[in-house]
């Protein structure tokens, strides 16, 4: 459009250029901006991606059976696990510090606790103390 309106006007390049010089900064504003502002320009190549664990299959000392599959971020800054109960009901527990095994919770209602191929999950109860709910919990798979 510009070029029409060049060849139209008779005018130099320089003193068409100059004349419309304010639409072209913000013309050329607006594209560097939008570029800065694309989610796409935004997402960094080396930000984590969820690597996919094991799943697990686990048969309780009550003969419930419990399944976790265990994720983690490949640059193993954040690992979880998503638990399925007995009763259907799912939970999702971030890792957090463990001095033996591994421990999963959100500190809130439920802690999944493993040590090699067991585990047992602890509940809190009215209280507020923790109370063991599924234990000697064996790997199956």
């Amino acid at each position: 459009m510009l070029a029409i309106k060049l060849v139209a006007s008779r005018l130099s390049a320089e003193d068409f250029f100059a004349e419309h010089l304010m639409l072209l900064s913000w013309f050329a504003a607006a594209v560097l901006l939008g570029g800065l502002s694309s989610p796409h320009g935004s997402v960094r190549a080396d930000e984590p991606k969820l690597q996919t664990g094991s799943r697990v299959r686990y048969l309780c000392s009550g003969g419930e059976r419990l399944e976790a599959t265990y994720y983690q971020l490949r640059d193993r800054s954040l690992a979880f696990v998503r638990l399925r109960l007995p009763e259907g009901r799912e939970l999702t527990l971030p890792q957090i510090a463990s001095a033996s095994g591994a421990r999963f919770s959100a500190e809130q209602d439920f802690t999944w606790w493993i040590k090699g191929t067991s585990g047992f999950l602890q509940r809190r109860d009215a209280q507020g103390e923790w109370q063991v709910t599924l234990k000697d919990c064996d790997s199956t798979t």
